[in-house]
């Protein structure tokens, strides 16, 4: 978003909302457009109050005078007005839906990007649903907030033209007019409050229901695994039900509104003809046309002031809706680097050093990682094992910064992560989840996925390098068969296959494999497990083991607890310590001698290894 200057800041300053600030903010892009808008709507306003002034000469100069020739001038003159009207109407619409929609696309992108650009923990402490809510919904809502300000815009210059004509008929009968207009004013503040309040409480239930929507489908599986699609609408019928009686309880504050509108107003028209009839009939300082002509002013102003009272009703629920969006703009970005330039990455690791590092999560009160201290050369491949919650995860989520250290450090080659470019810095390390996610499109965009302008030729290289090529080739596309939402056209071995190739095409220095074999039956495991051995040659690599049998062959093995490290060795080294490693393993694959572990050790596959348990 551009930098706004002194007088656009000064114009800002009229206004307190947030939100309307940051509508004016973006809306300040397109100013020679609003320009537009603005001088077209004054136009269309001030020719919808033309009747008003046209009205007495109607009466006093055609009727009651039967002035032939005046009637062909008002005549005239009612139809050119009409005529600007319609067409600057019809433009200031135009023009006023383009800026809208410019606007509320500029709002989606910038709100999409800053998302991209948040730190892993919030997606973690937010719904996915909601989310999607906020970017969708509110965000359009944010970007309506221009329609509704033109038109309310334009409604207002037409009520004022009127009391214009009002006061110009008689400065009293338009004072008296106006009495109810406090009363009307009074009106719009106190729903004002209520309808911005129940519309915040709205769109929050909004979000809630859009979460569970998408959380449903999401496990859809396991809803029918477990036979819980009663129960599961069951709950929507709940959340529905709480959203329903939300908006309908702001459908009943917004409803309140017109009625006690149009009694104010009717007990104005009264008042009017009455002390015009006293004016024309007993004091006869007033002629028939300027009551009629005044009449108008009041007929015409009822729908102007009935459009504003209702649109600034929308604004006024609308405005929590996009609050919503500037509370996702307001939330801190990742940070790129600390100190005043970043240092460069360097292209050779030669070693990964962890300084005691601490670590706790935002909103948890103990540290998941305690006085961590290791450290690793170029090119080793270091394990981390122990129970779940030990802080394995945790530990390899430091590593690409999804999260930033509480304490300690992290070095590459004797700088601190930290003090690299954070987008400079990923690039340079490739990961393999447990569980796969492949995005909609096809085998070939999703391996080429890491690198800008990959080539055909570095995709089918490491298509078969992941031990994939030969599957796609099969299928009746190949590399432009398509692969689904989340992959799911295709079996957990082959999205994981592909997911390797998809890391060896980005050719990272440091690989981070999160057990990556765990949920393949055994022919799919053996060509995983090849292709991540390809994957790991040369390369500094971490891995989340639960399969001892298959990190043996690991420079070494961190054996974690509770955040800390127990244990450092490699598998021989480990298994003679006869400590928790020891346990762990004999877990697995049953109670071993002392003896037996030498041959243990030279022992390079599964088969062999179970064959000697």
């Amino acid at each position: 978003m551009e930098k706004v200057n002194k007088i656009d800041s000064k114009i800002m300053g009229f206004f307190k909302n947030k939100s309307l600030k940051t509508f004016l903010k973006y809306s300040l892009k397109y100013k020679m457009a609003m320009l537009g808008v603005i001088t077209l709507s004054t136009v269309t306003s001030l020719m919808s109050a033309v009747p008003a002034w046209l009205s007495k000469y109607l009466i006093d100069d055609v009727l009651v005078a039967k002035n032939s020739k005046m009637m062909s001038i008002v005549i005239g003159a009612i139809f050119v007005s009409t005529i600007l009207k319609v067409v600057t109407n019809y433009f200031s619409d135009i023009y006023s839906g383009y800026i809208t929609e410019k606007i509320r696309r500029d709002i989606k992108i910038d709100v999409f990007s800053h998302l991209q650009n948040l730190p892993l923990a919030y997606f973690k402490q937010n719904k996915l649903g909601d989310l999607m809510a906020r970017l969708s919904g509110d965000s359009t809502t944010l970007g309506r907030i221009g329609f509704m300000l033109f038109d309310m815009l334009k409604e207002f210059v037409t009520v004022l033209a009127l009391l214009v004509r009002m006061f110009q008929v008689d400065f009293i009968l338009a004072l008296i007019s106006l009495t109810v207009l406090p009363a009307i004013l009074s009106l719009v503040k106190k729903y004002t409050k209520k309808i911005r309040k129940s519309g915040r409480v709205r769109q929050d239930t909004v979000g809630d229901v859009t979460a569970f929507v998408q959380e449903s489908l999401s496990g859809i599986s396991v809803i029918k695994g477990f036979n819980r699609s009663e129960k599961m609408i069951d709950n929507y019928r709940g959340v529905t039900q709480d959203e329903f009686d939300k908006i309908y309880k702001a459908t009943k504050i917004k409803a309140k509104v017109s009625p006690i509108n149009e009694v104010l107003s009717t007990i104005m028209i009264l008042l009017v003809a009455a002390y015009g009839g006293y004016q024309i009939i007993v004091a006869q300082t007033m002629t028939p046309g300027d009551l009629i002509s005044f009449i108008t002013a009041i007929g015409l102003m009822q729908q102007p002031l009935k459009t504003l009272i209702k649109r600034n009703s929308e604004l006024q629920e609308a405005l929590p809706s996009a609050d919503r969006v500037i509370e996702i703009l307001d939330v801190n970005l990742e940070v790129d680097h600390i100190g005043d330039a970043p240092k460069e990455v360097p292209e050779i690791i030669e070693n990964i050093k962890f300084n005691n590092v601490d670590f706790k999560y935002d909103d948890g009160d103990e540290k998941v990682l305690k006085n961590f201290t290791l450290n690793v050369k170029a090119g080793e491949v270091v394990a981390l094992v122990g129970k779940s919650g030990s802080g394995k995860t945790t530990l390899v989520n430091l590593l690409p910064r999804y999260y930033d250290i509480t304490s300690g450090s992290i070095k590459i080659n004797g700088t601190d992560i930290r003090e690299m470019s954070l987008q400079k810095y990923r690039n340079h390390i490739g990961i393999v989840p447990q569980e796969t996610f492949l995005f909609s499109g096809t085998i070939g965009e999703n391996i080429g996925f890491g690198k800008d302008n990959v080539t055909e030729e570095e995709i089918m290289k490491a298509a078969k390098m992941a031990n994939a090529y030969n599957f796609i080739m099969e299928l009746p596309n190949q590399f432009n068969t398509e692969v689904g939402e989340r992959g799911v056209l295709l079996s957990g071995g082959q999205k994981q296959r592909i997911a390797i190739a998809r890391a060896l095409v980005q050719n990272p220095s440091i690989m981070i494999l999160d057990e990556a074999t765990s949920a393949l039956d055994t022919e799919s495991e053996r060509l995983v497990q090849d292709a991540l051995d390809k994957l790991m040659k040369g390369r500094t690599t971490f891995v989340i083991a639960h399969r001892l049998s298959t990190i043996i062959n690991a420079d070494k093995i961190v054996v974690m607890e509770n955040g800390e490290i127990k244990e450092v060795g490699n598998h021989q080294e480990l298994l003679q310590n006869n400590g928790i490693y020891r346990k762990l393993y004999e877990i697995q694959f049953g109670k071993i001698e002392p003896i037996e572990i030498v041959d243990l050790i030279e022992a390079q596959k599964l088969e062999e290894l179970e064959q000697y348990v």
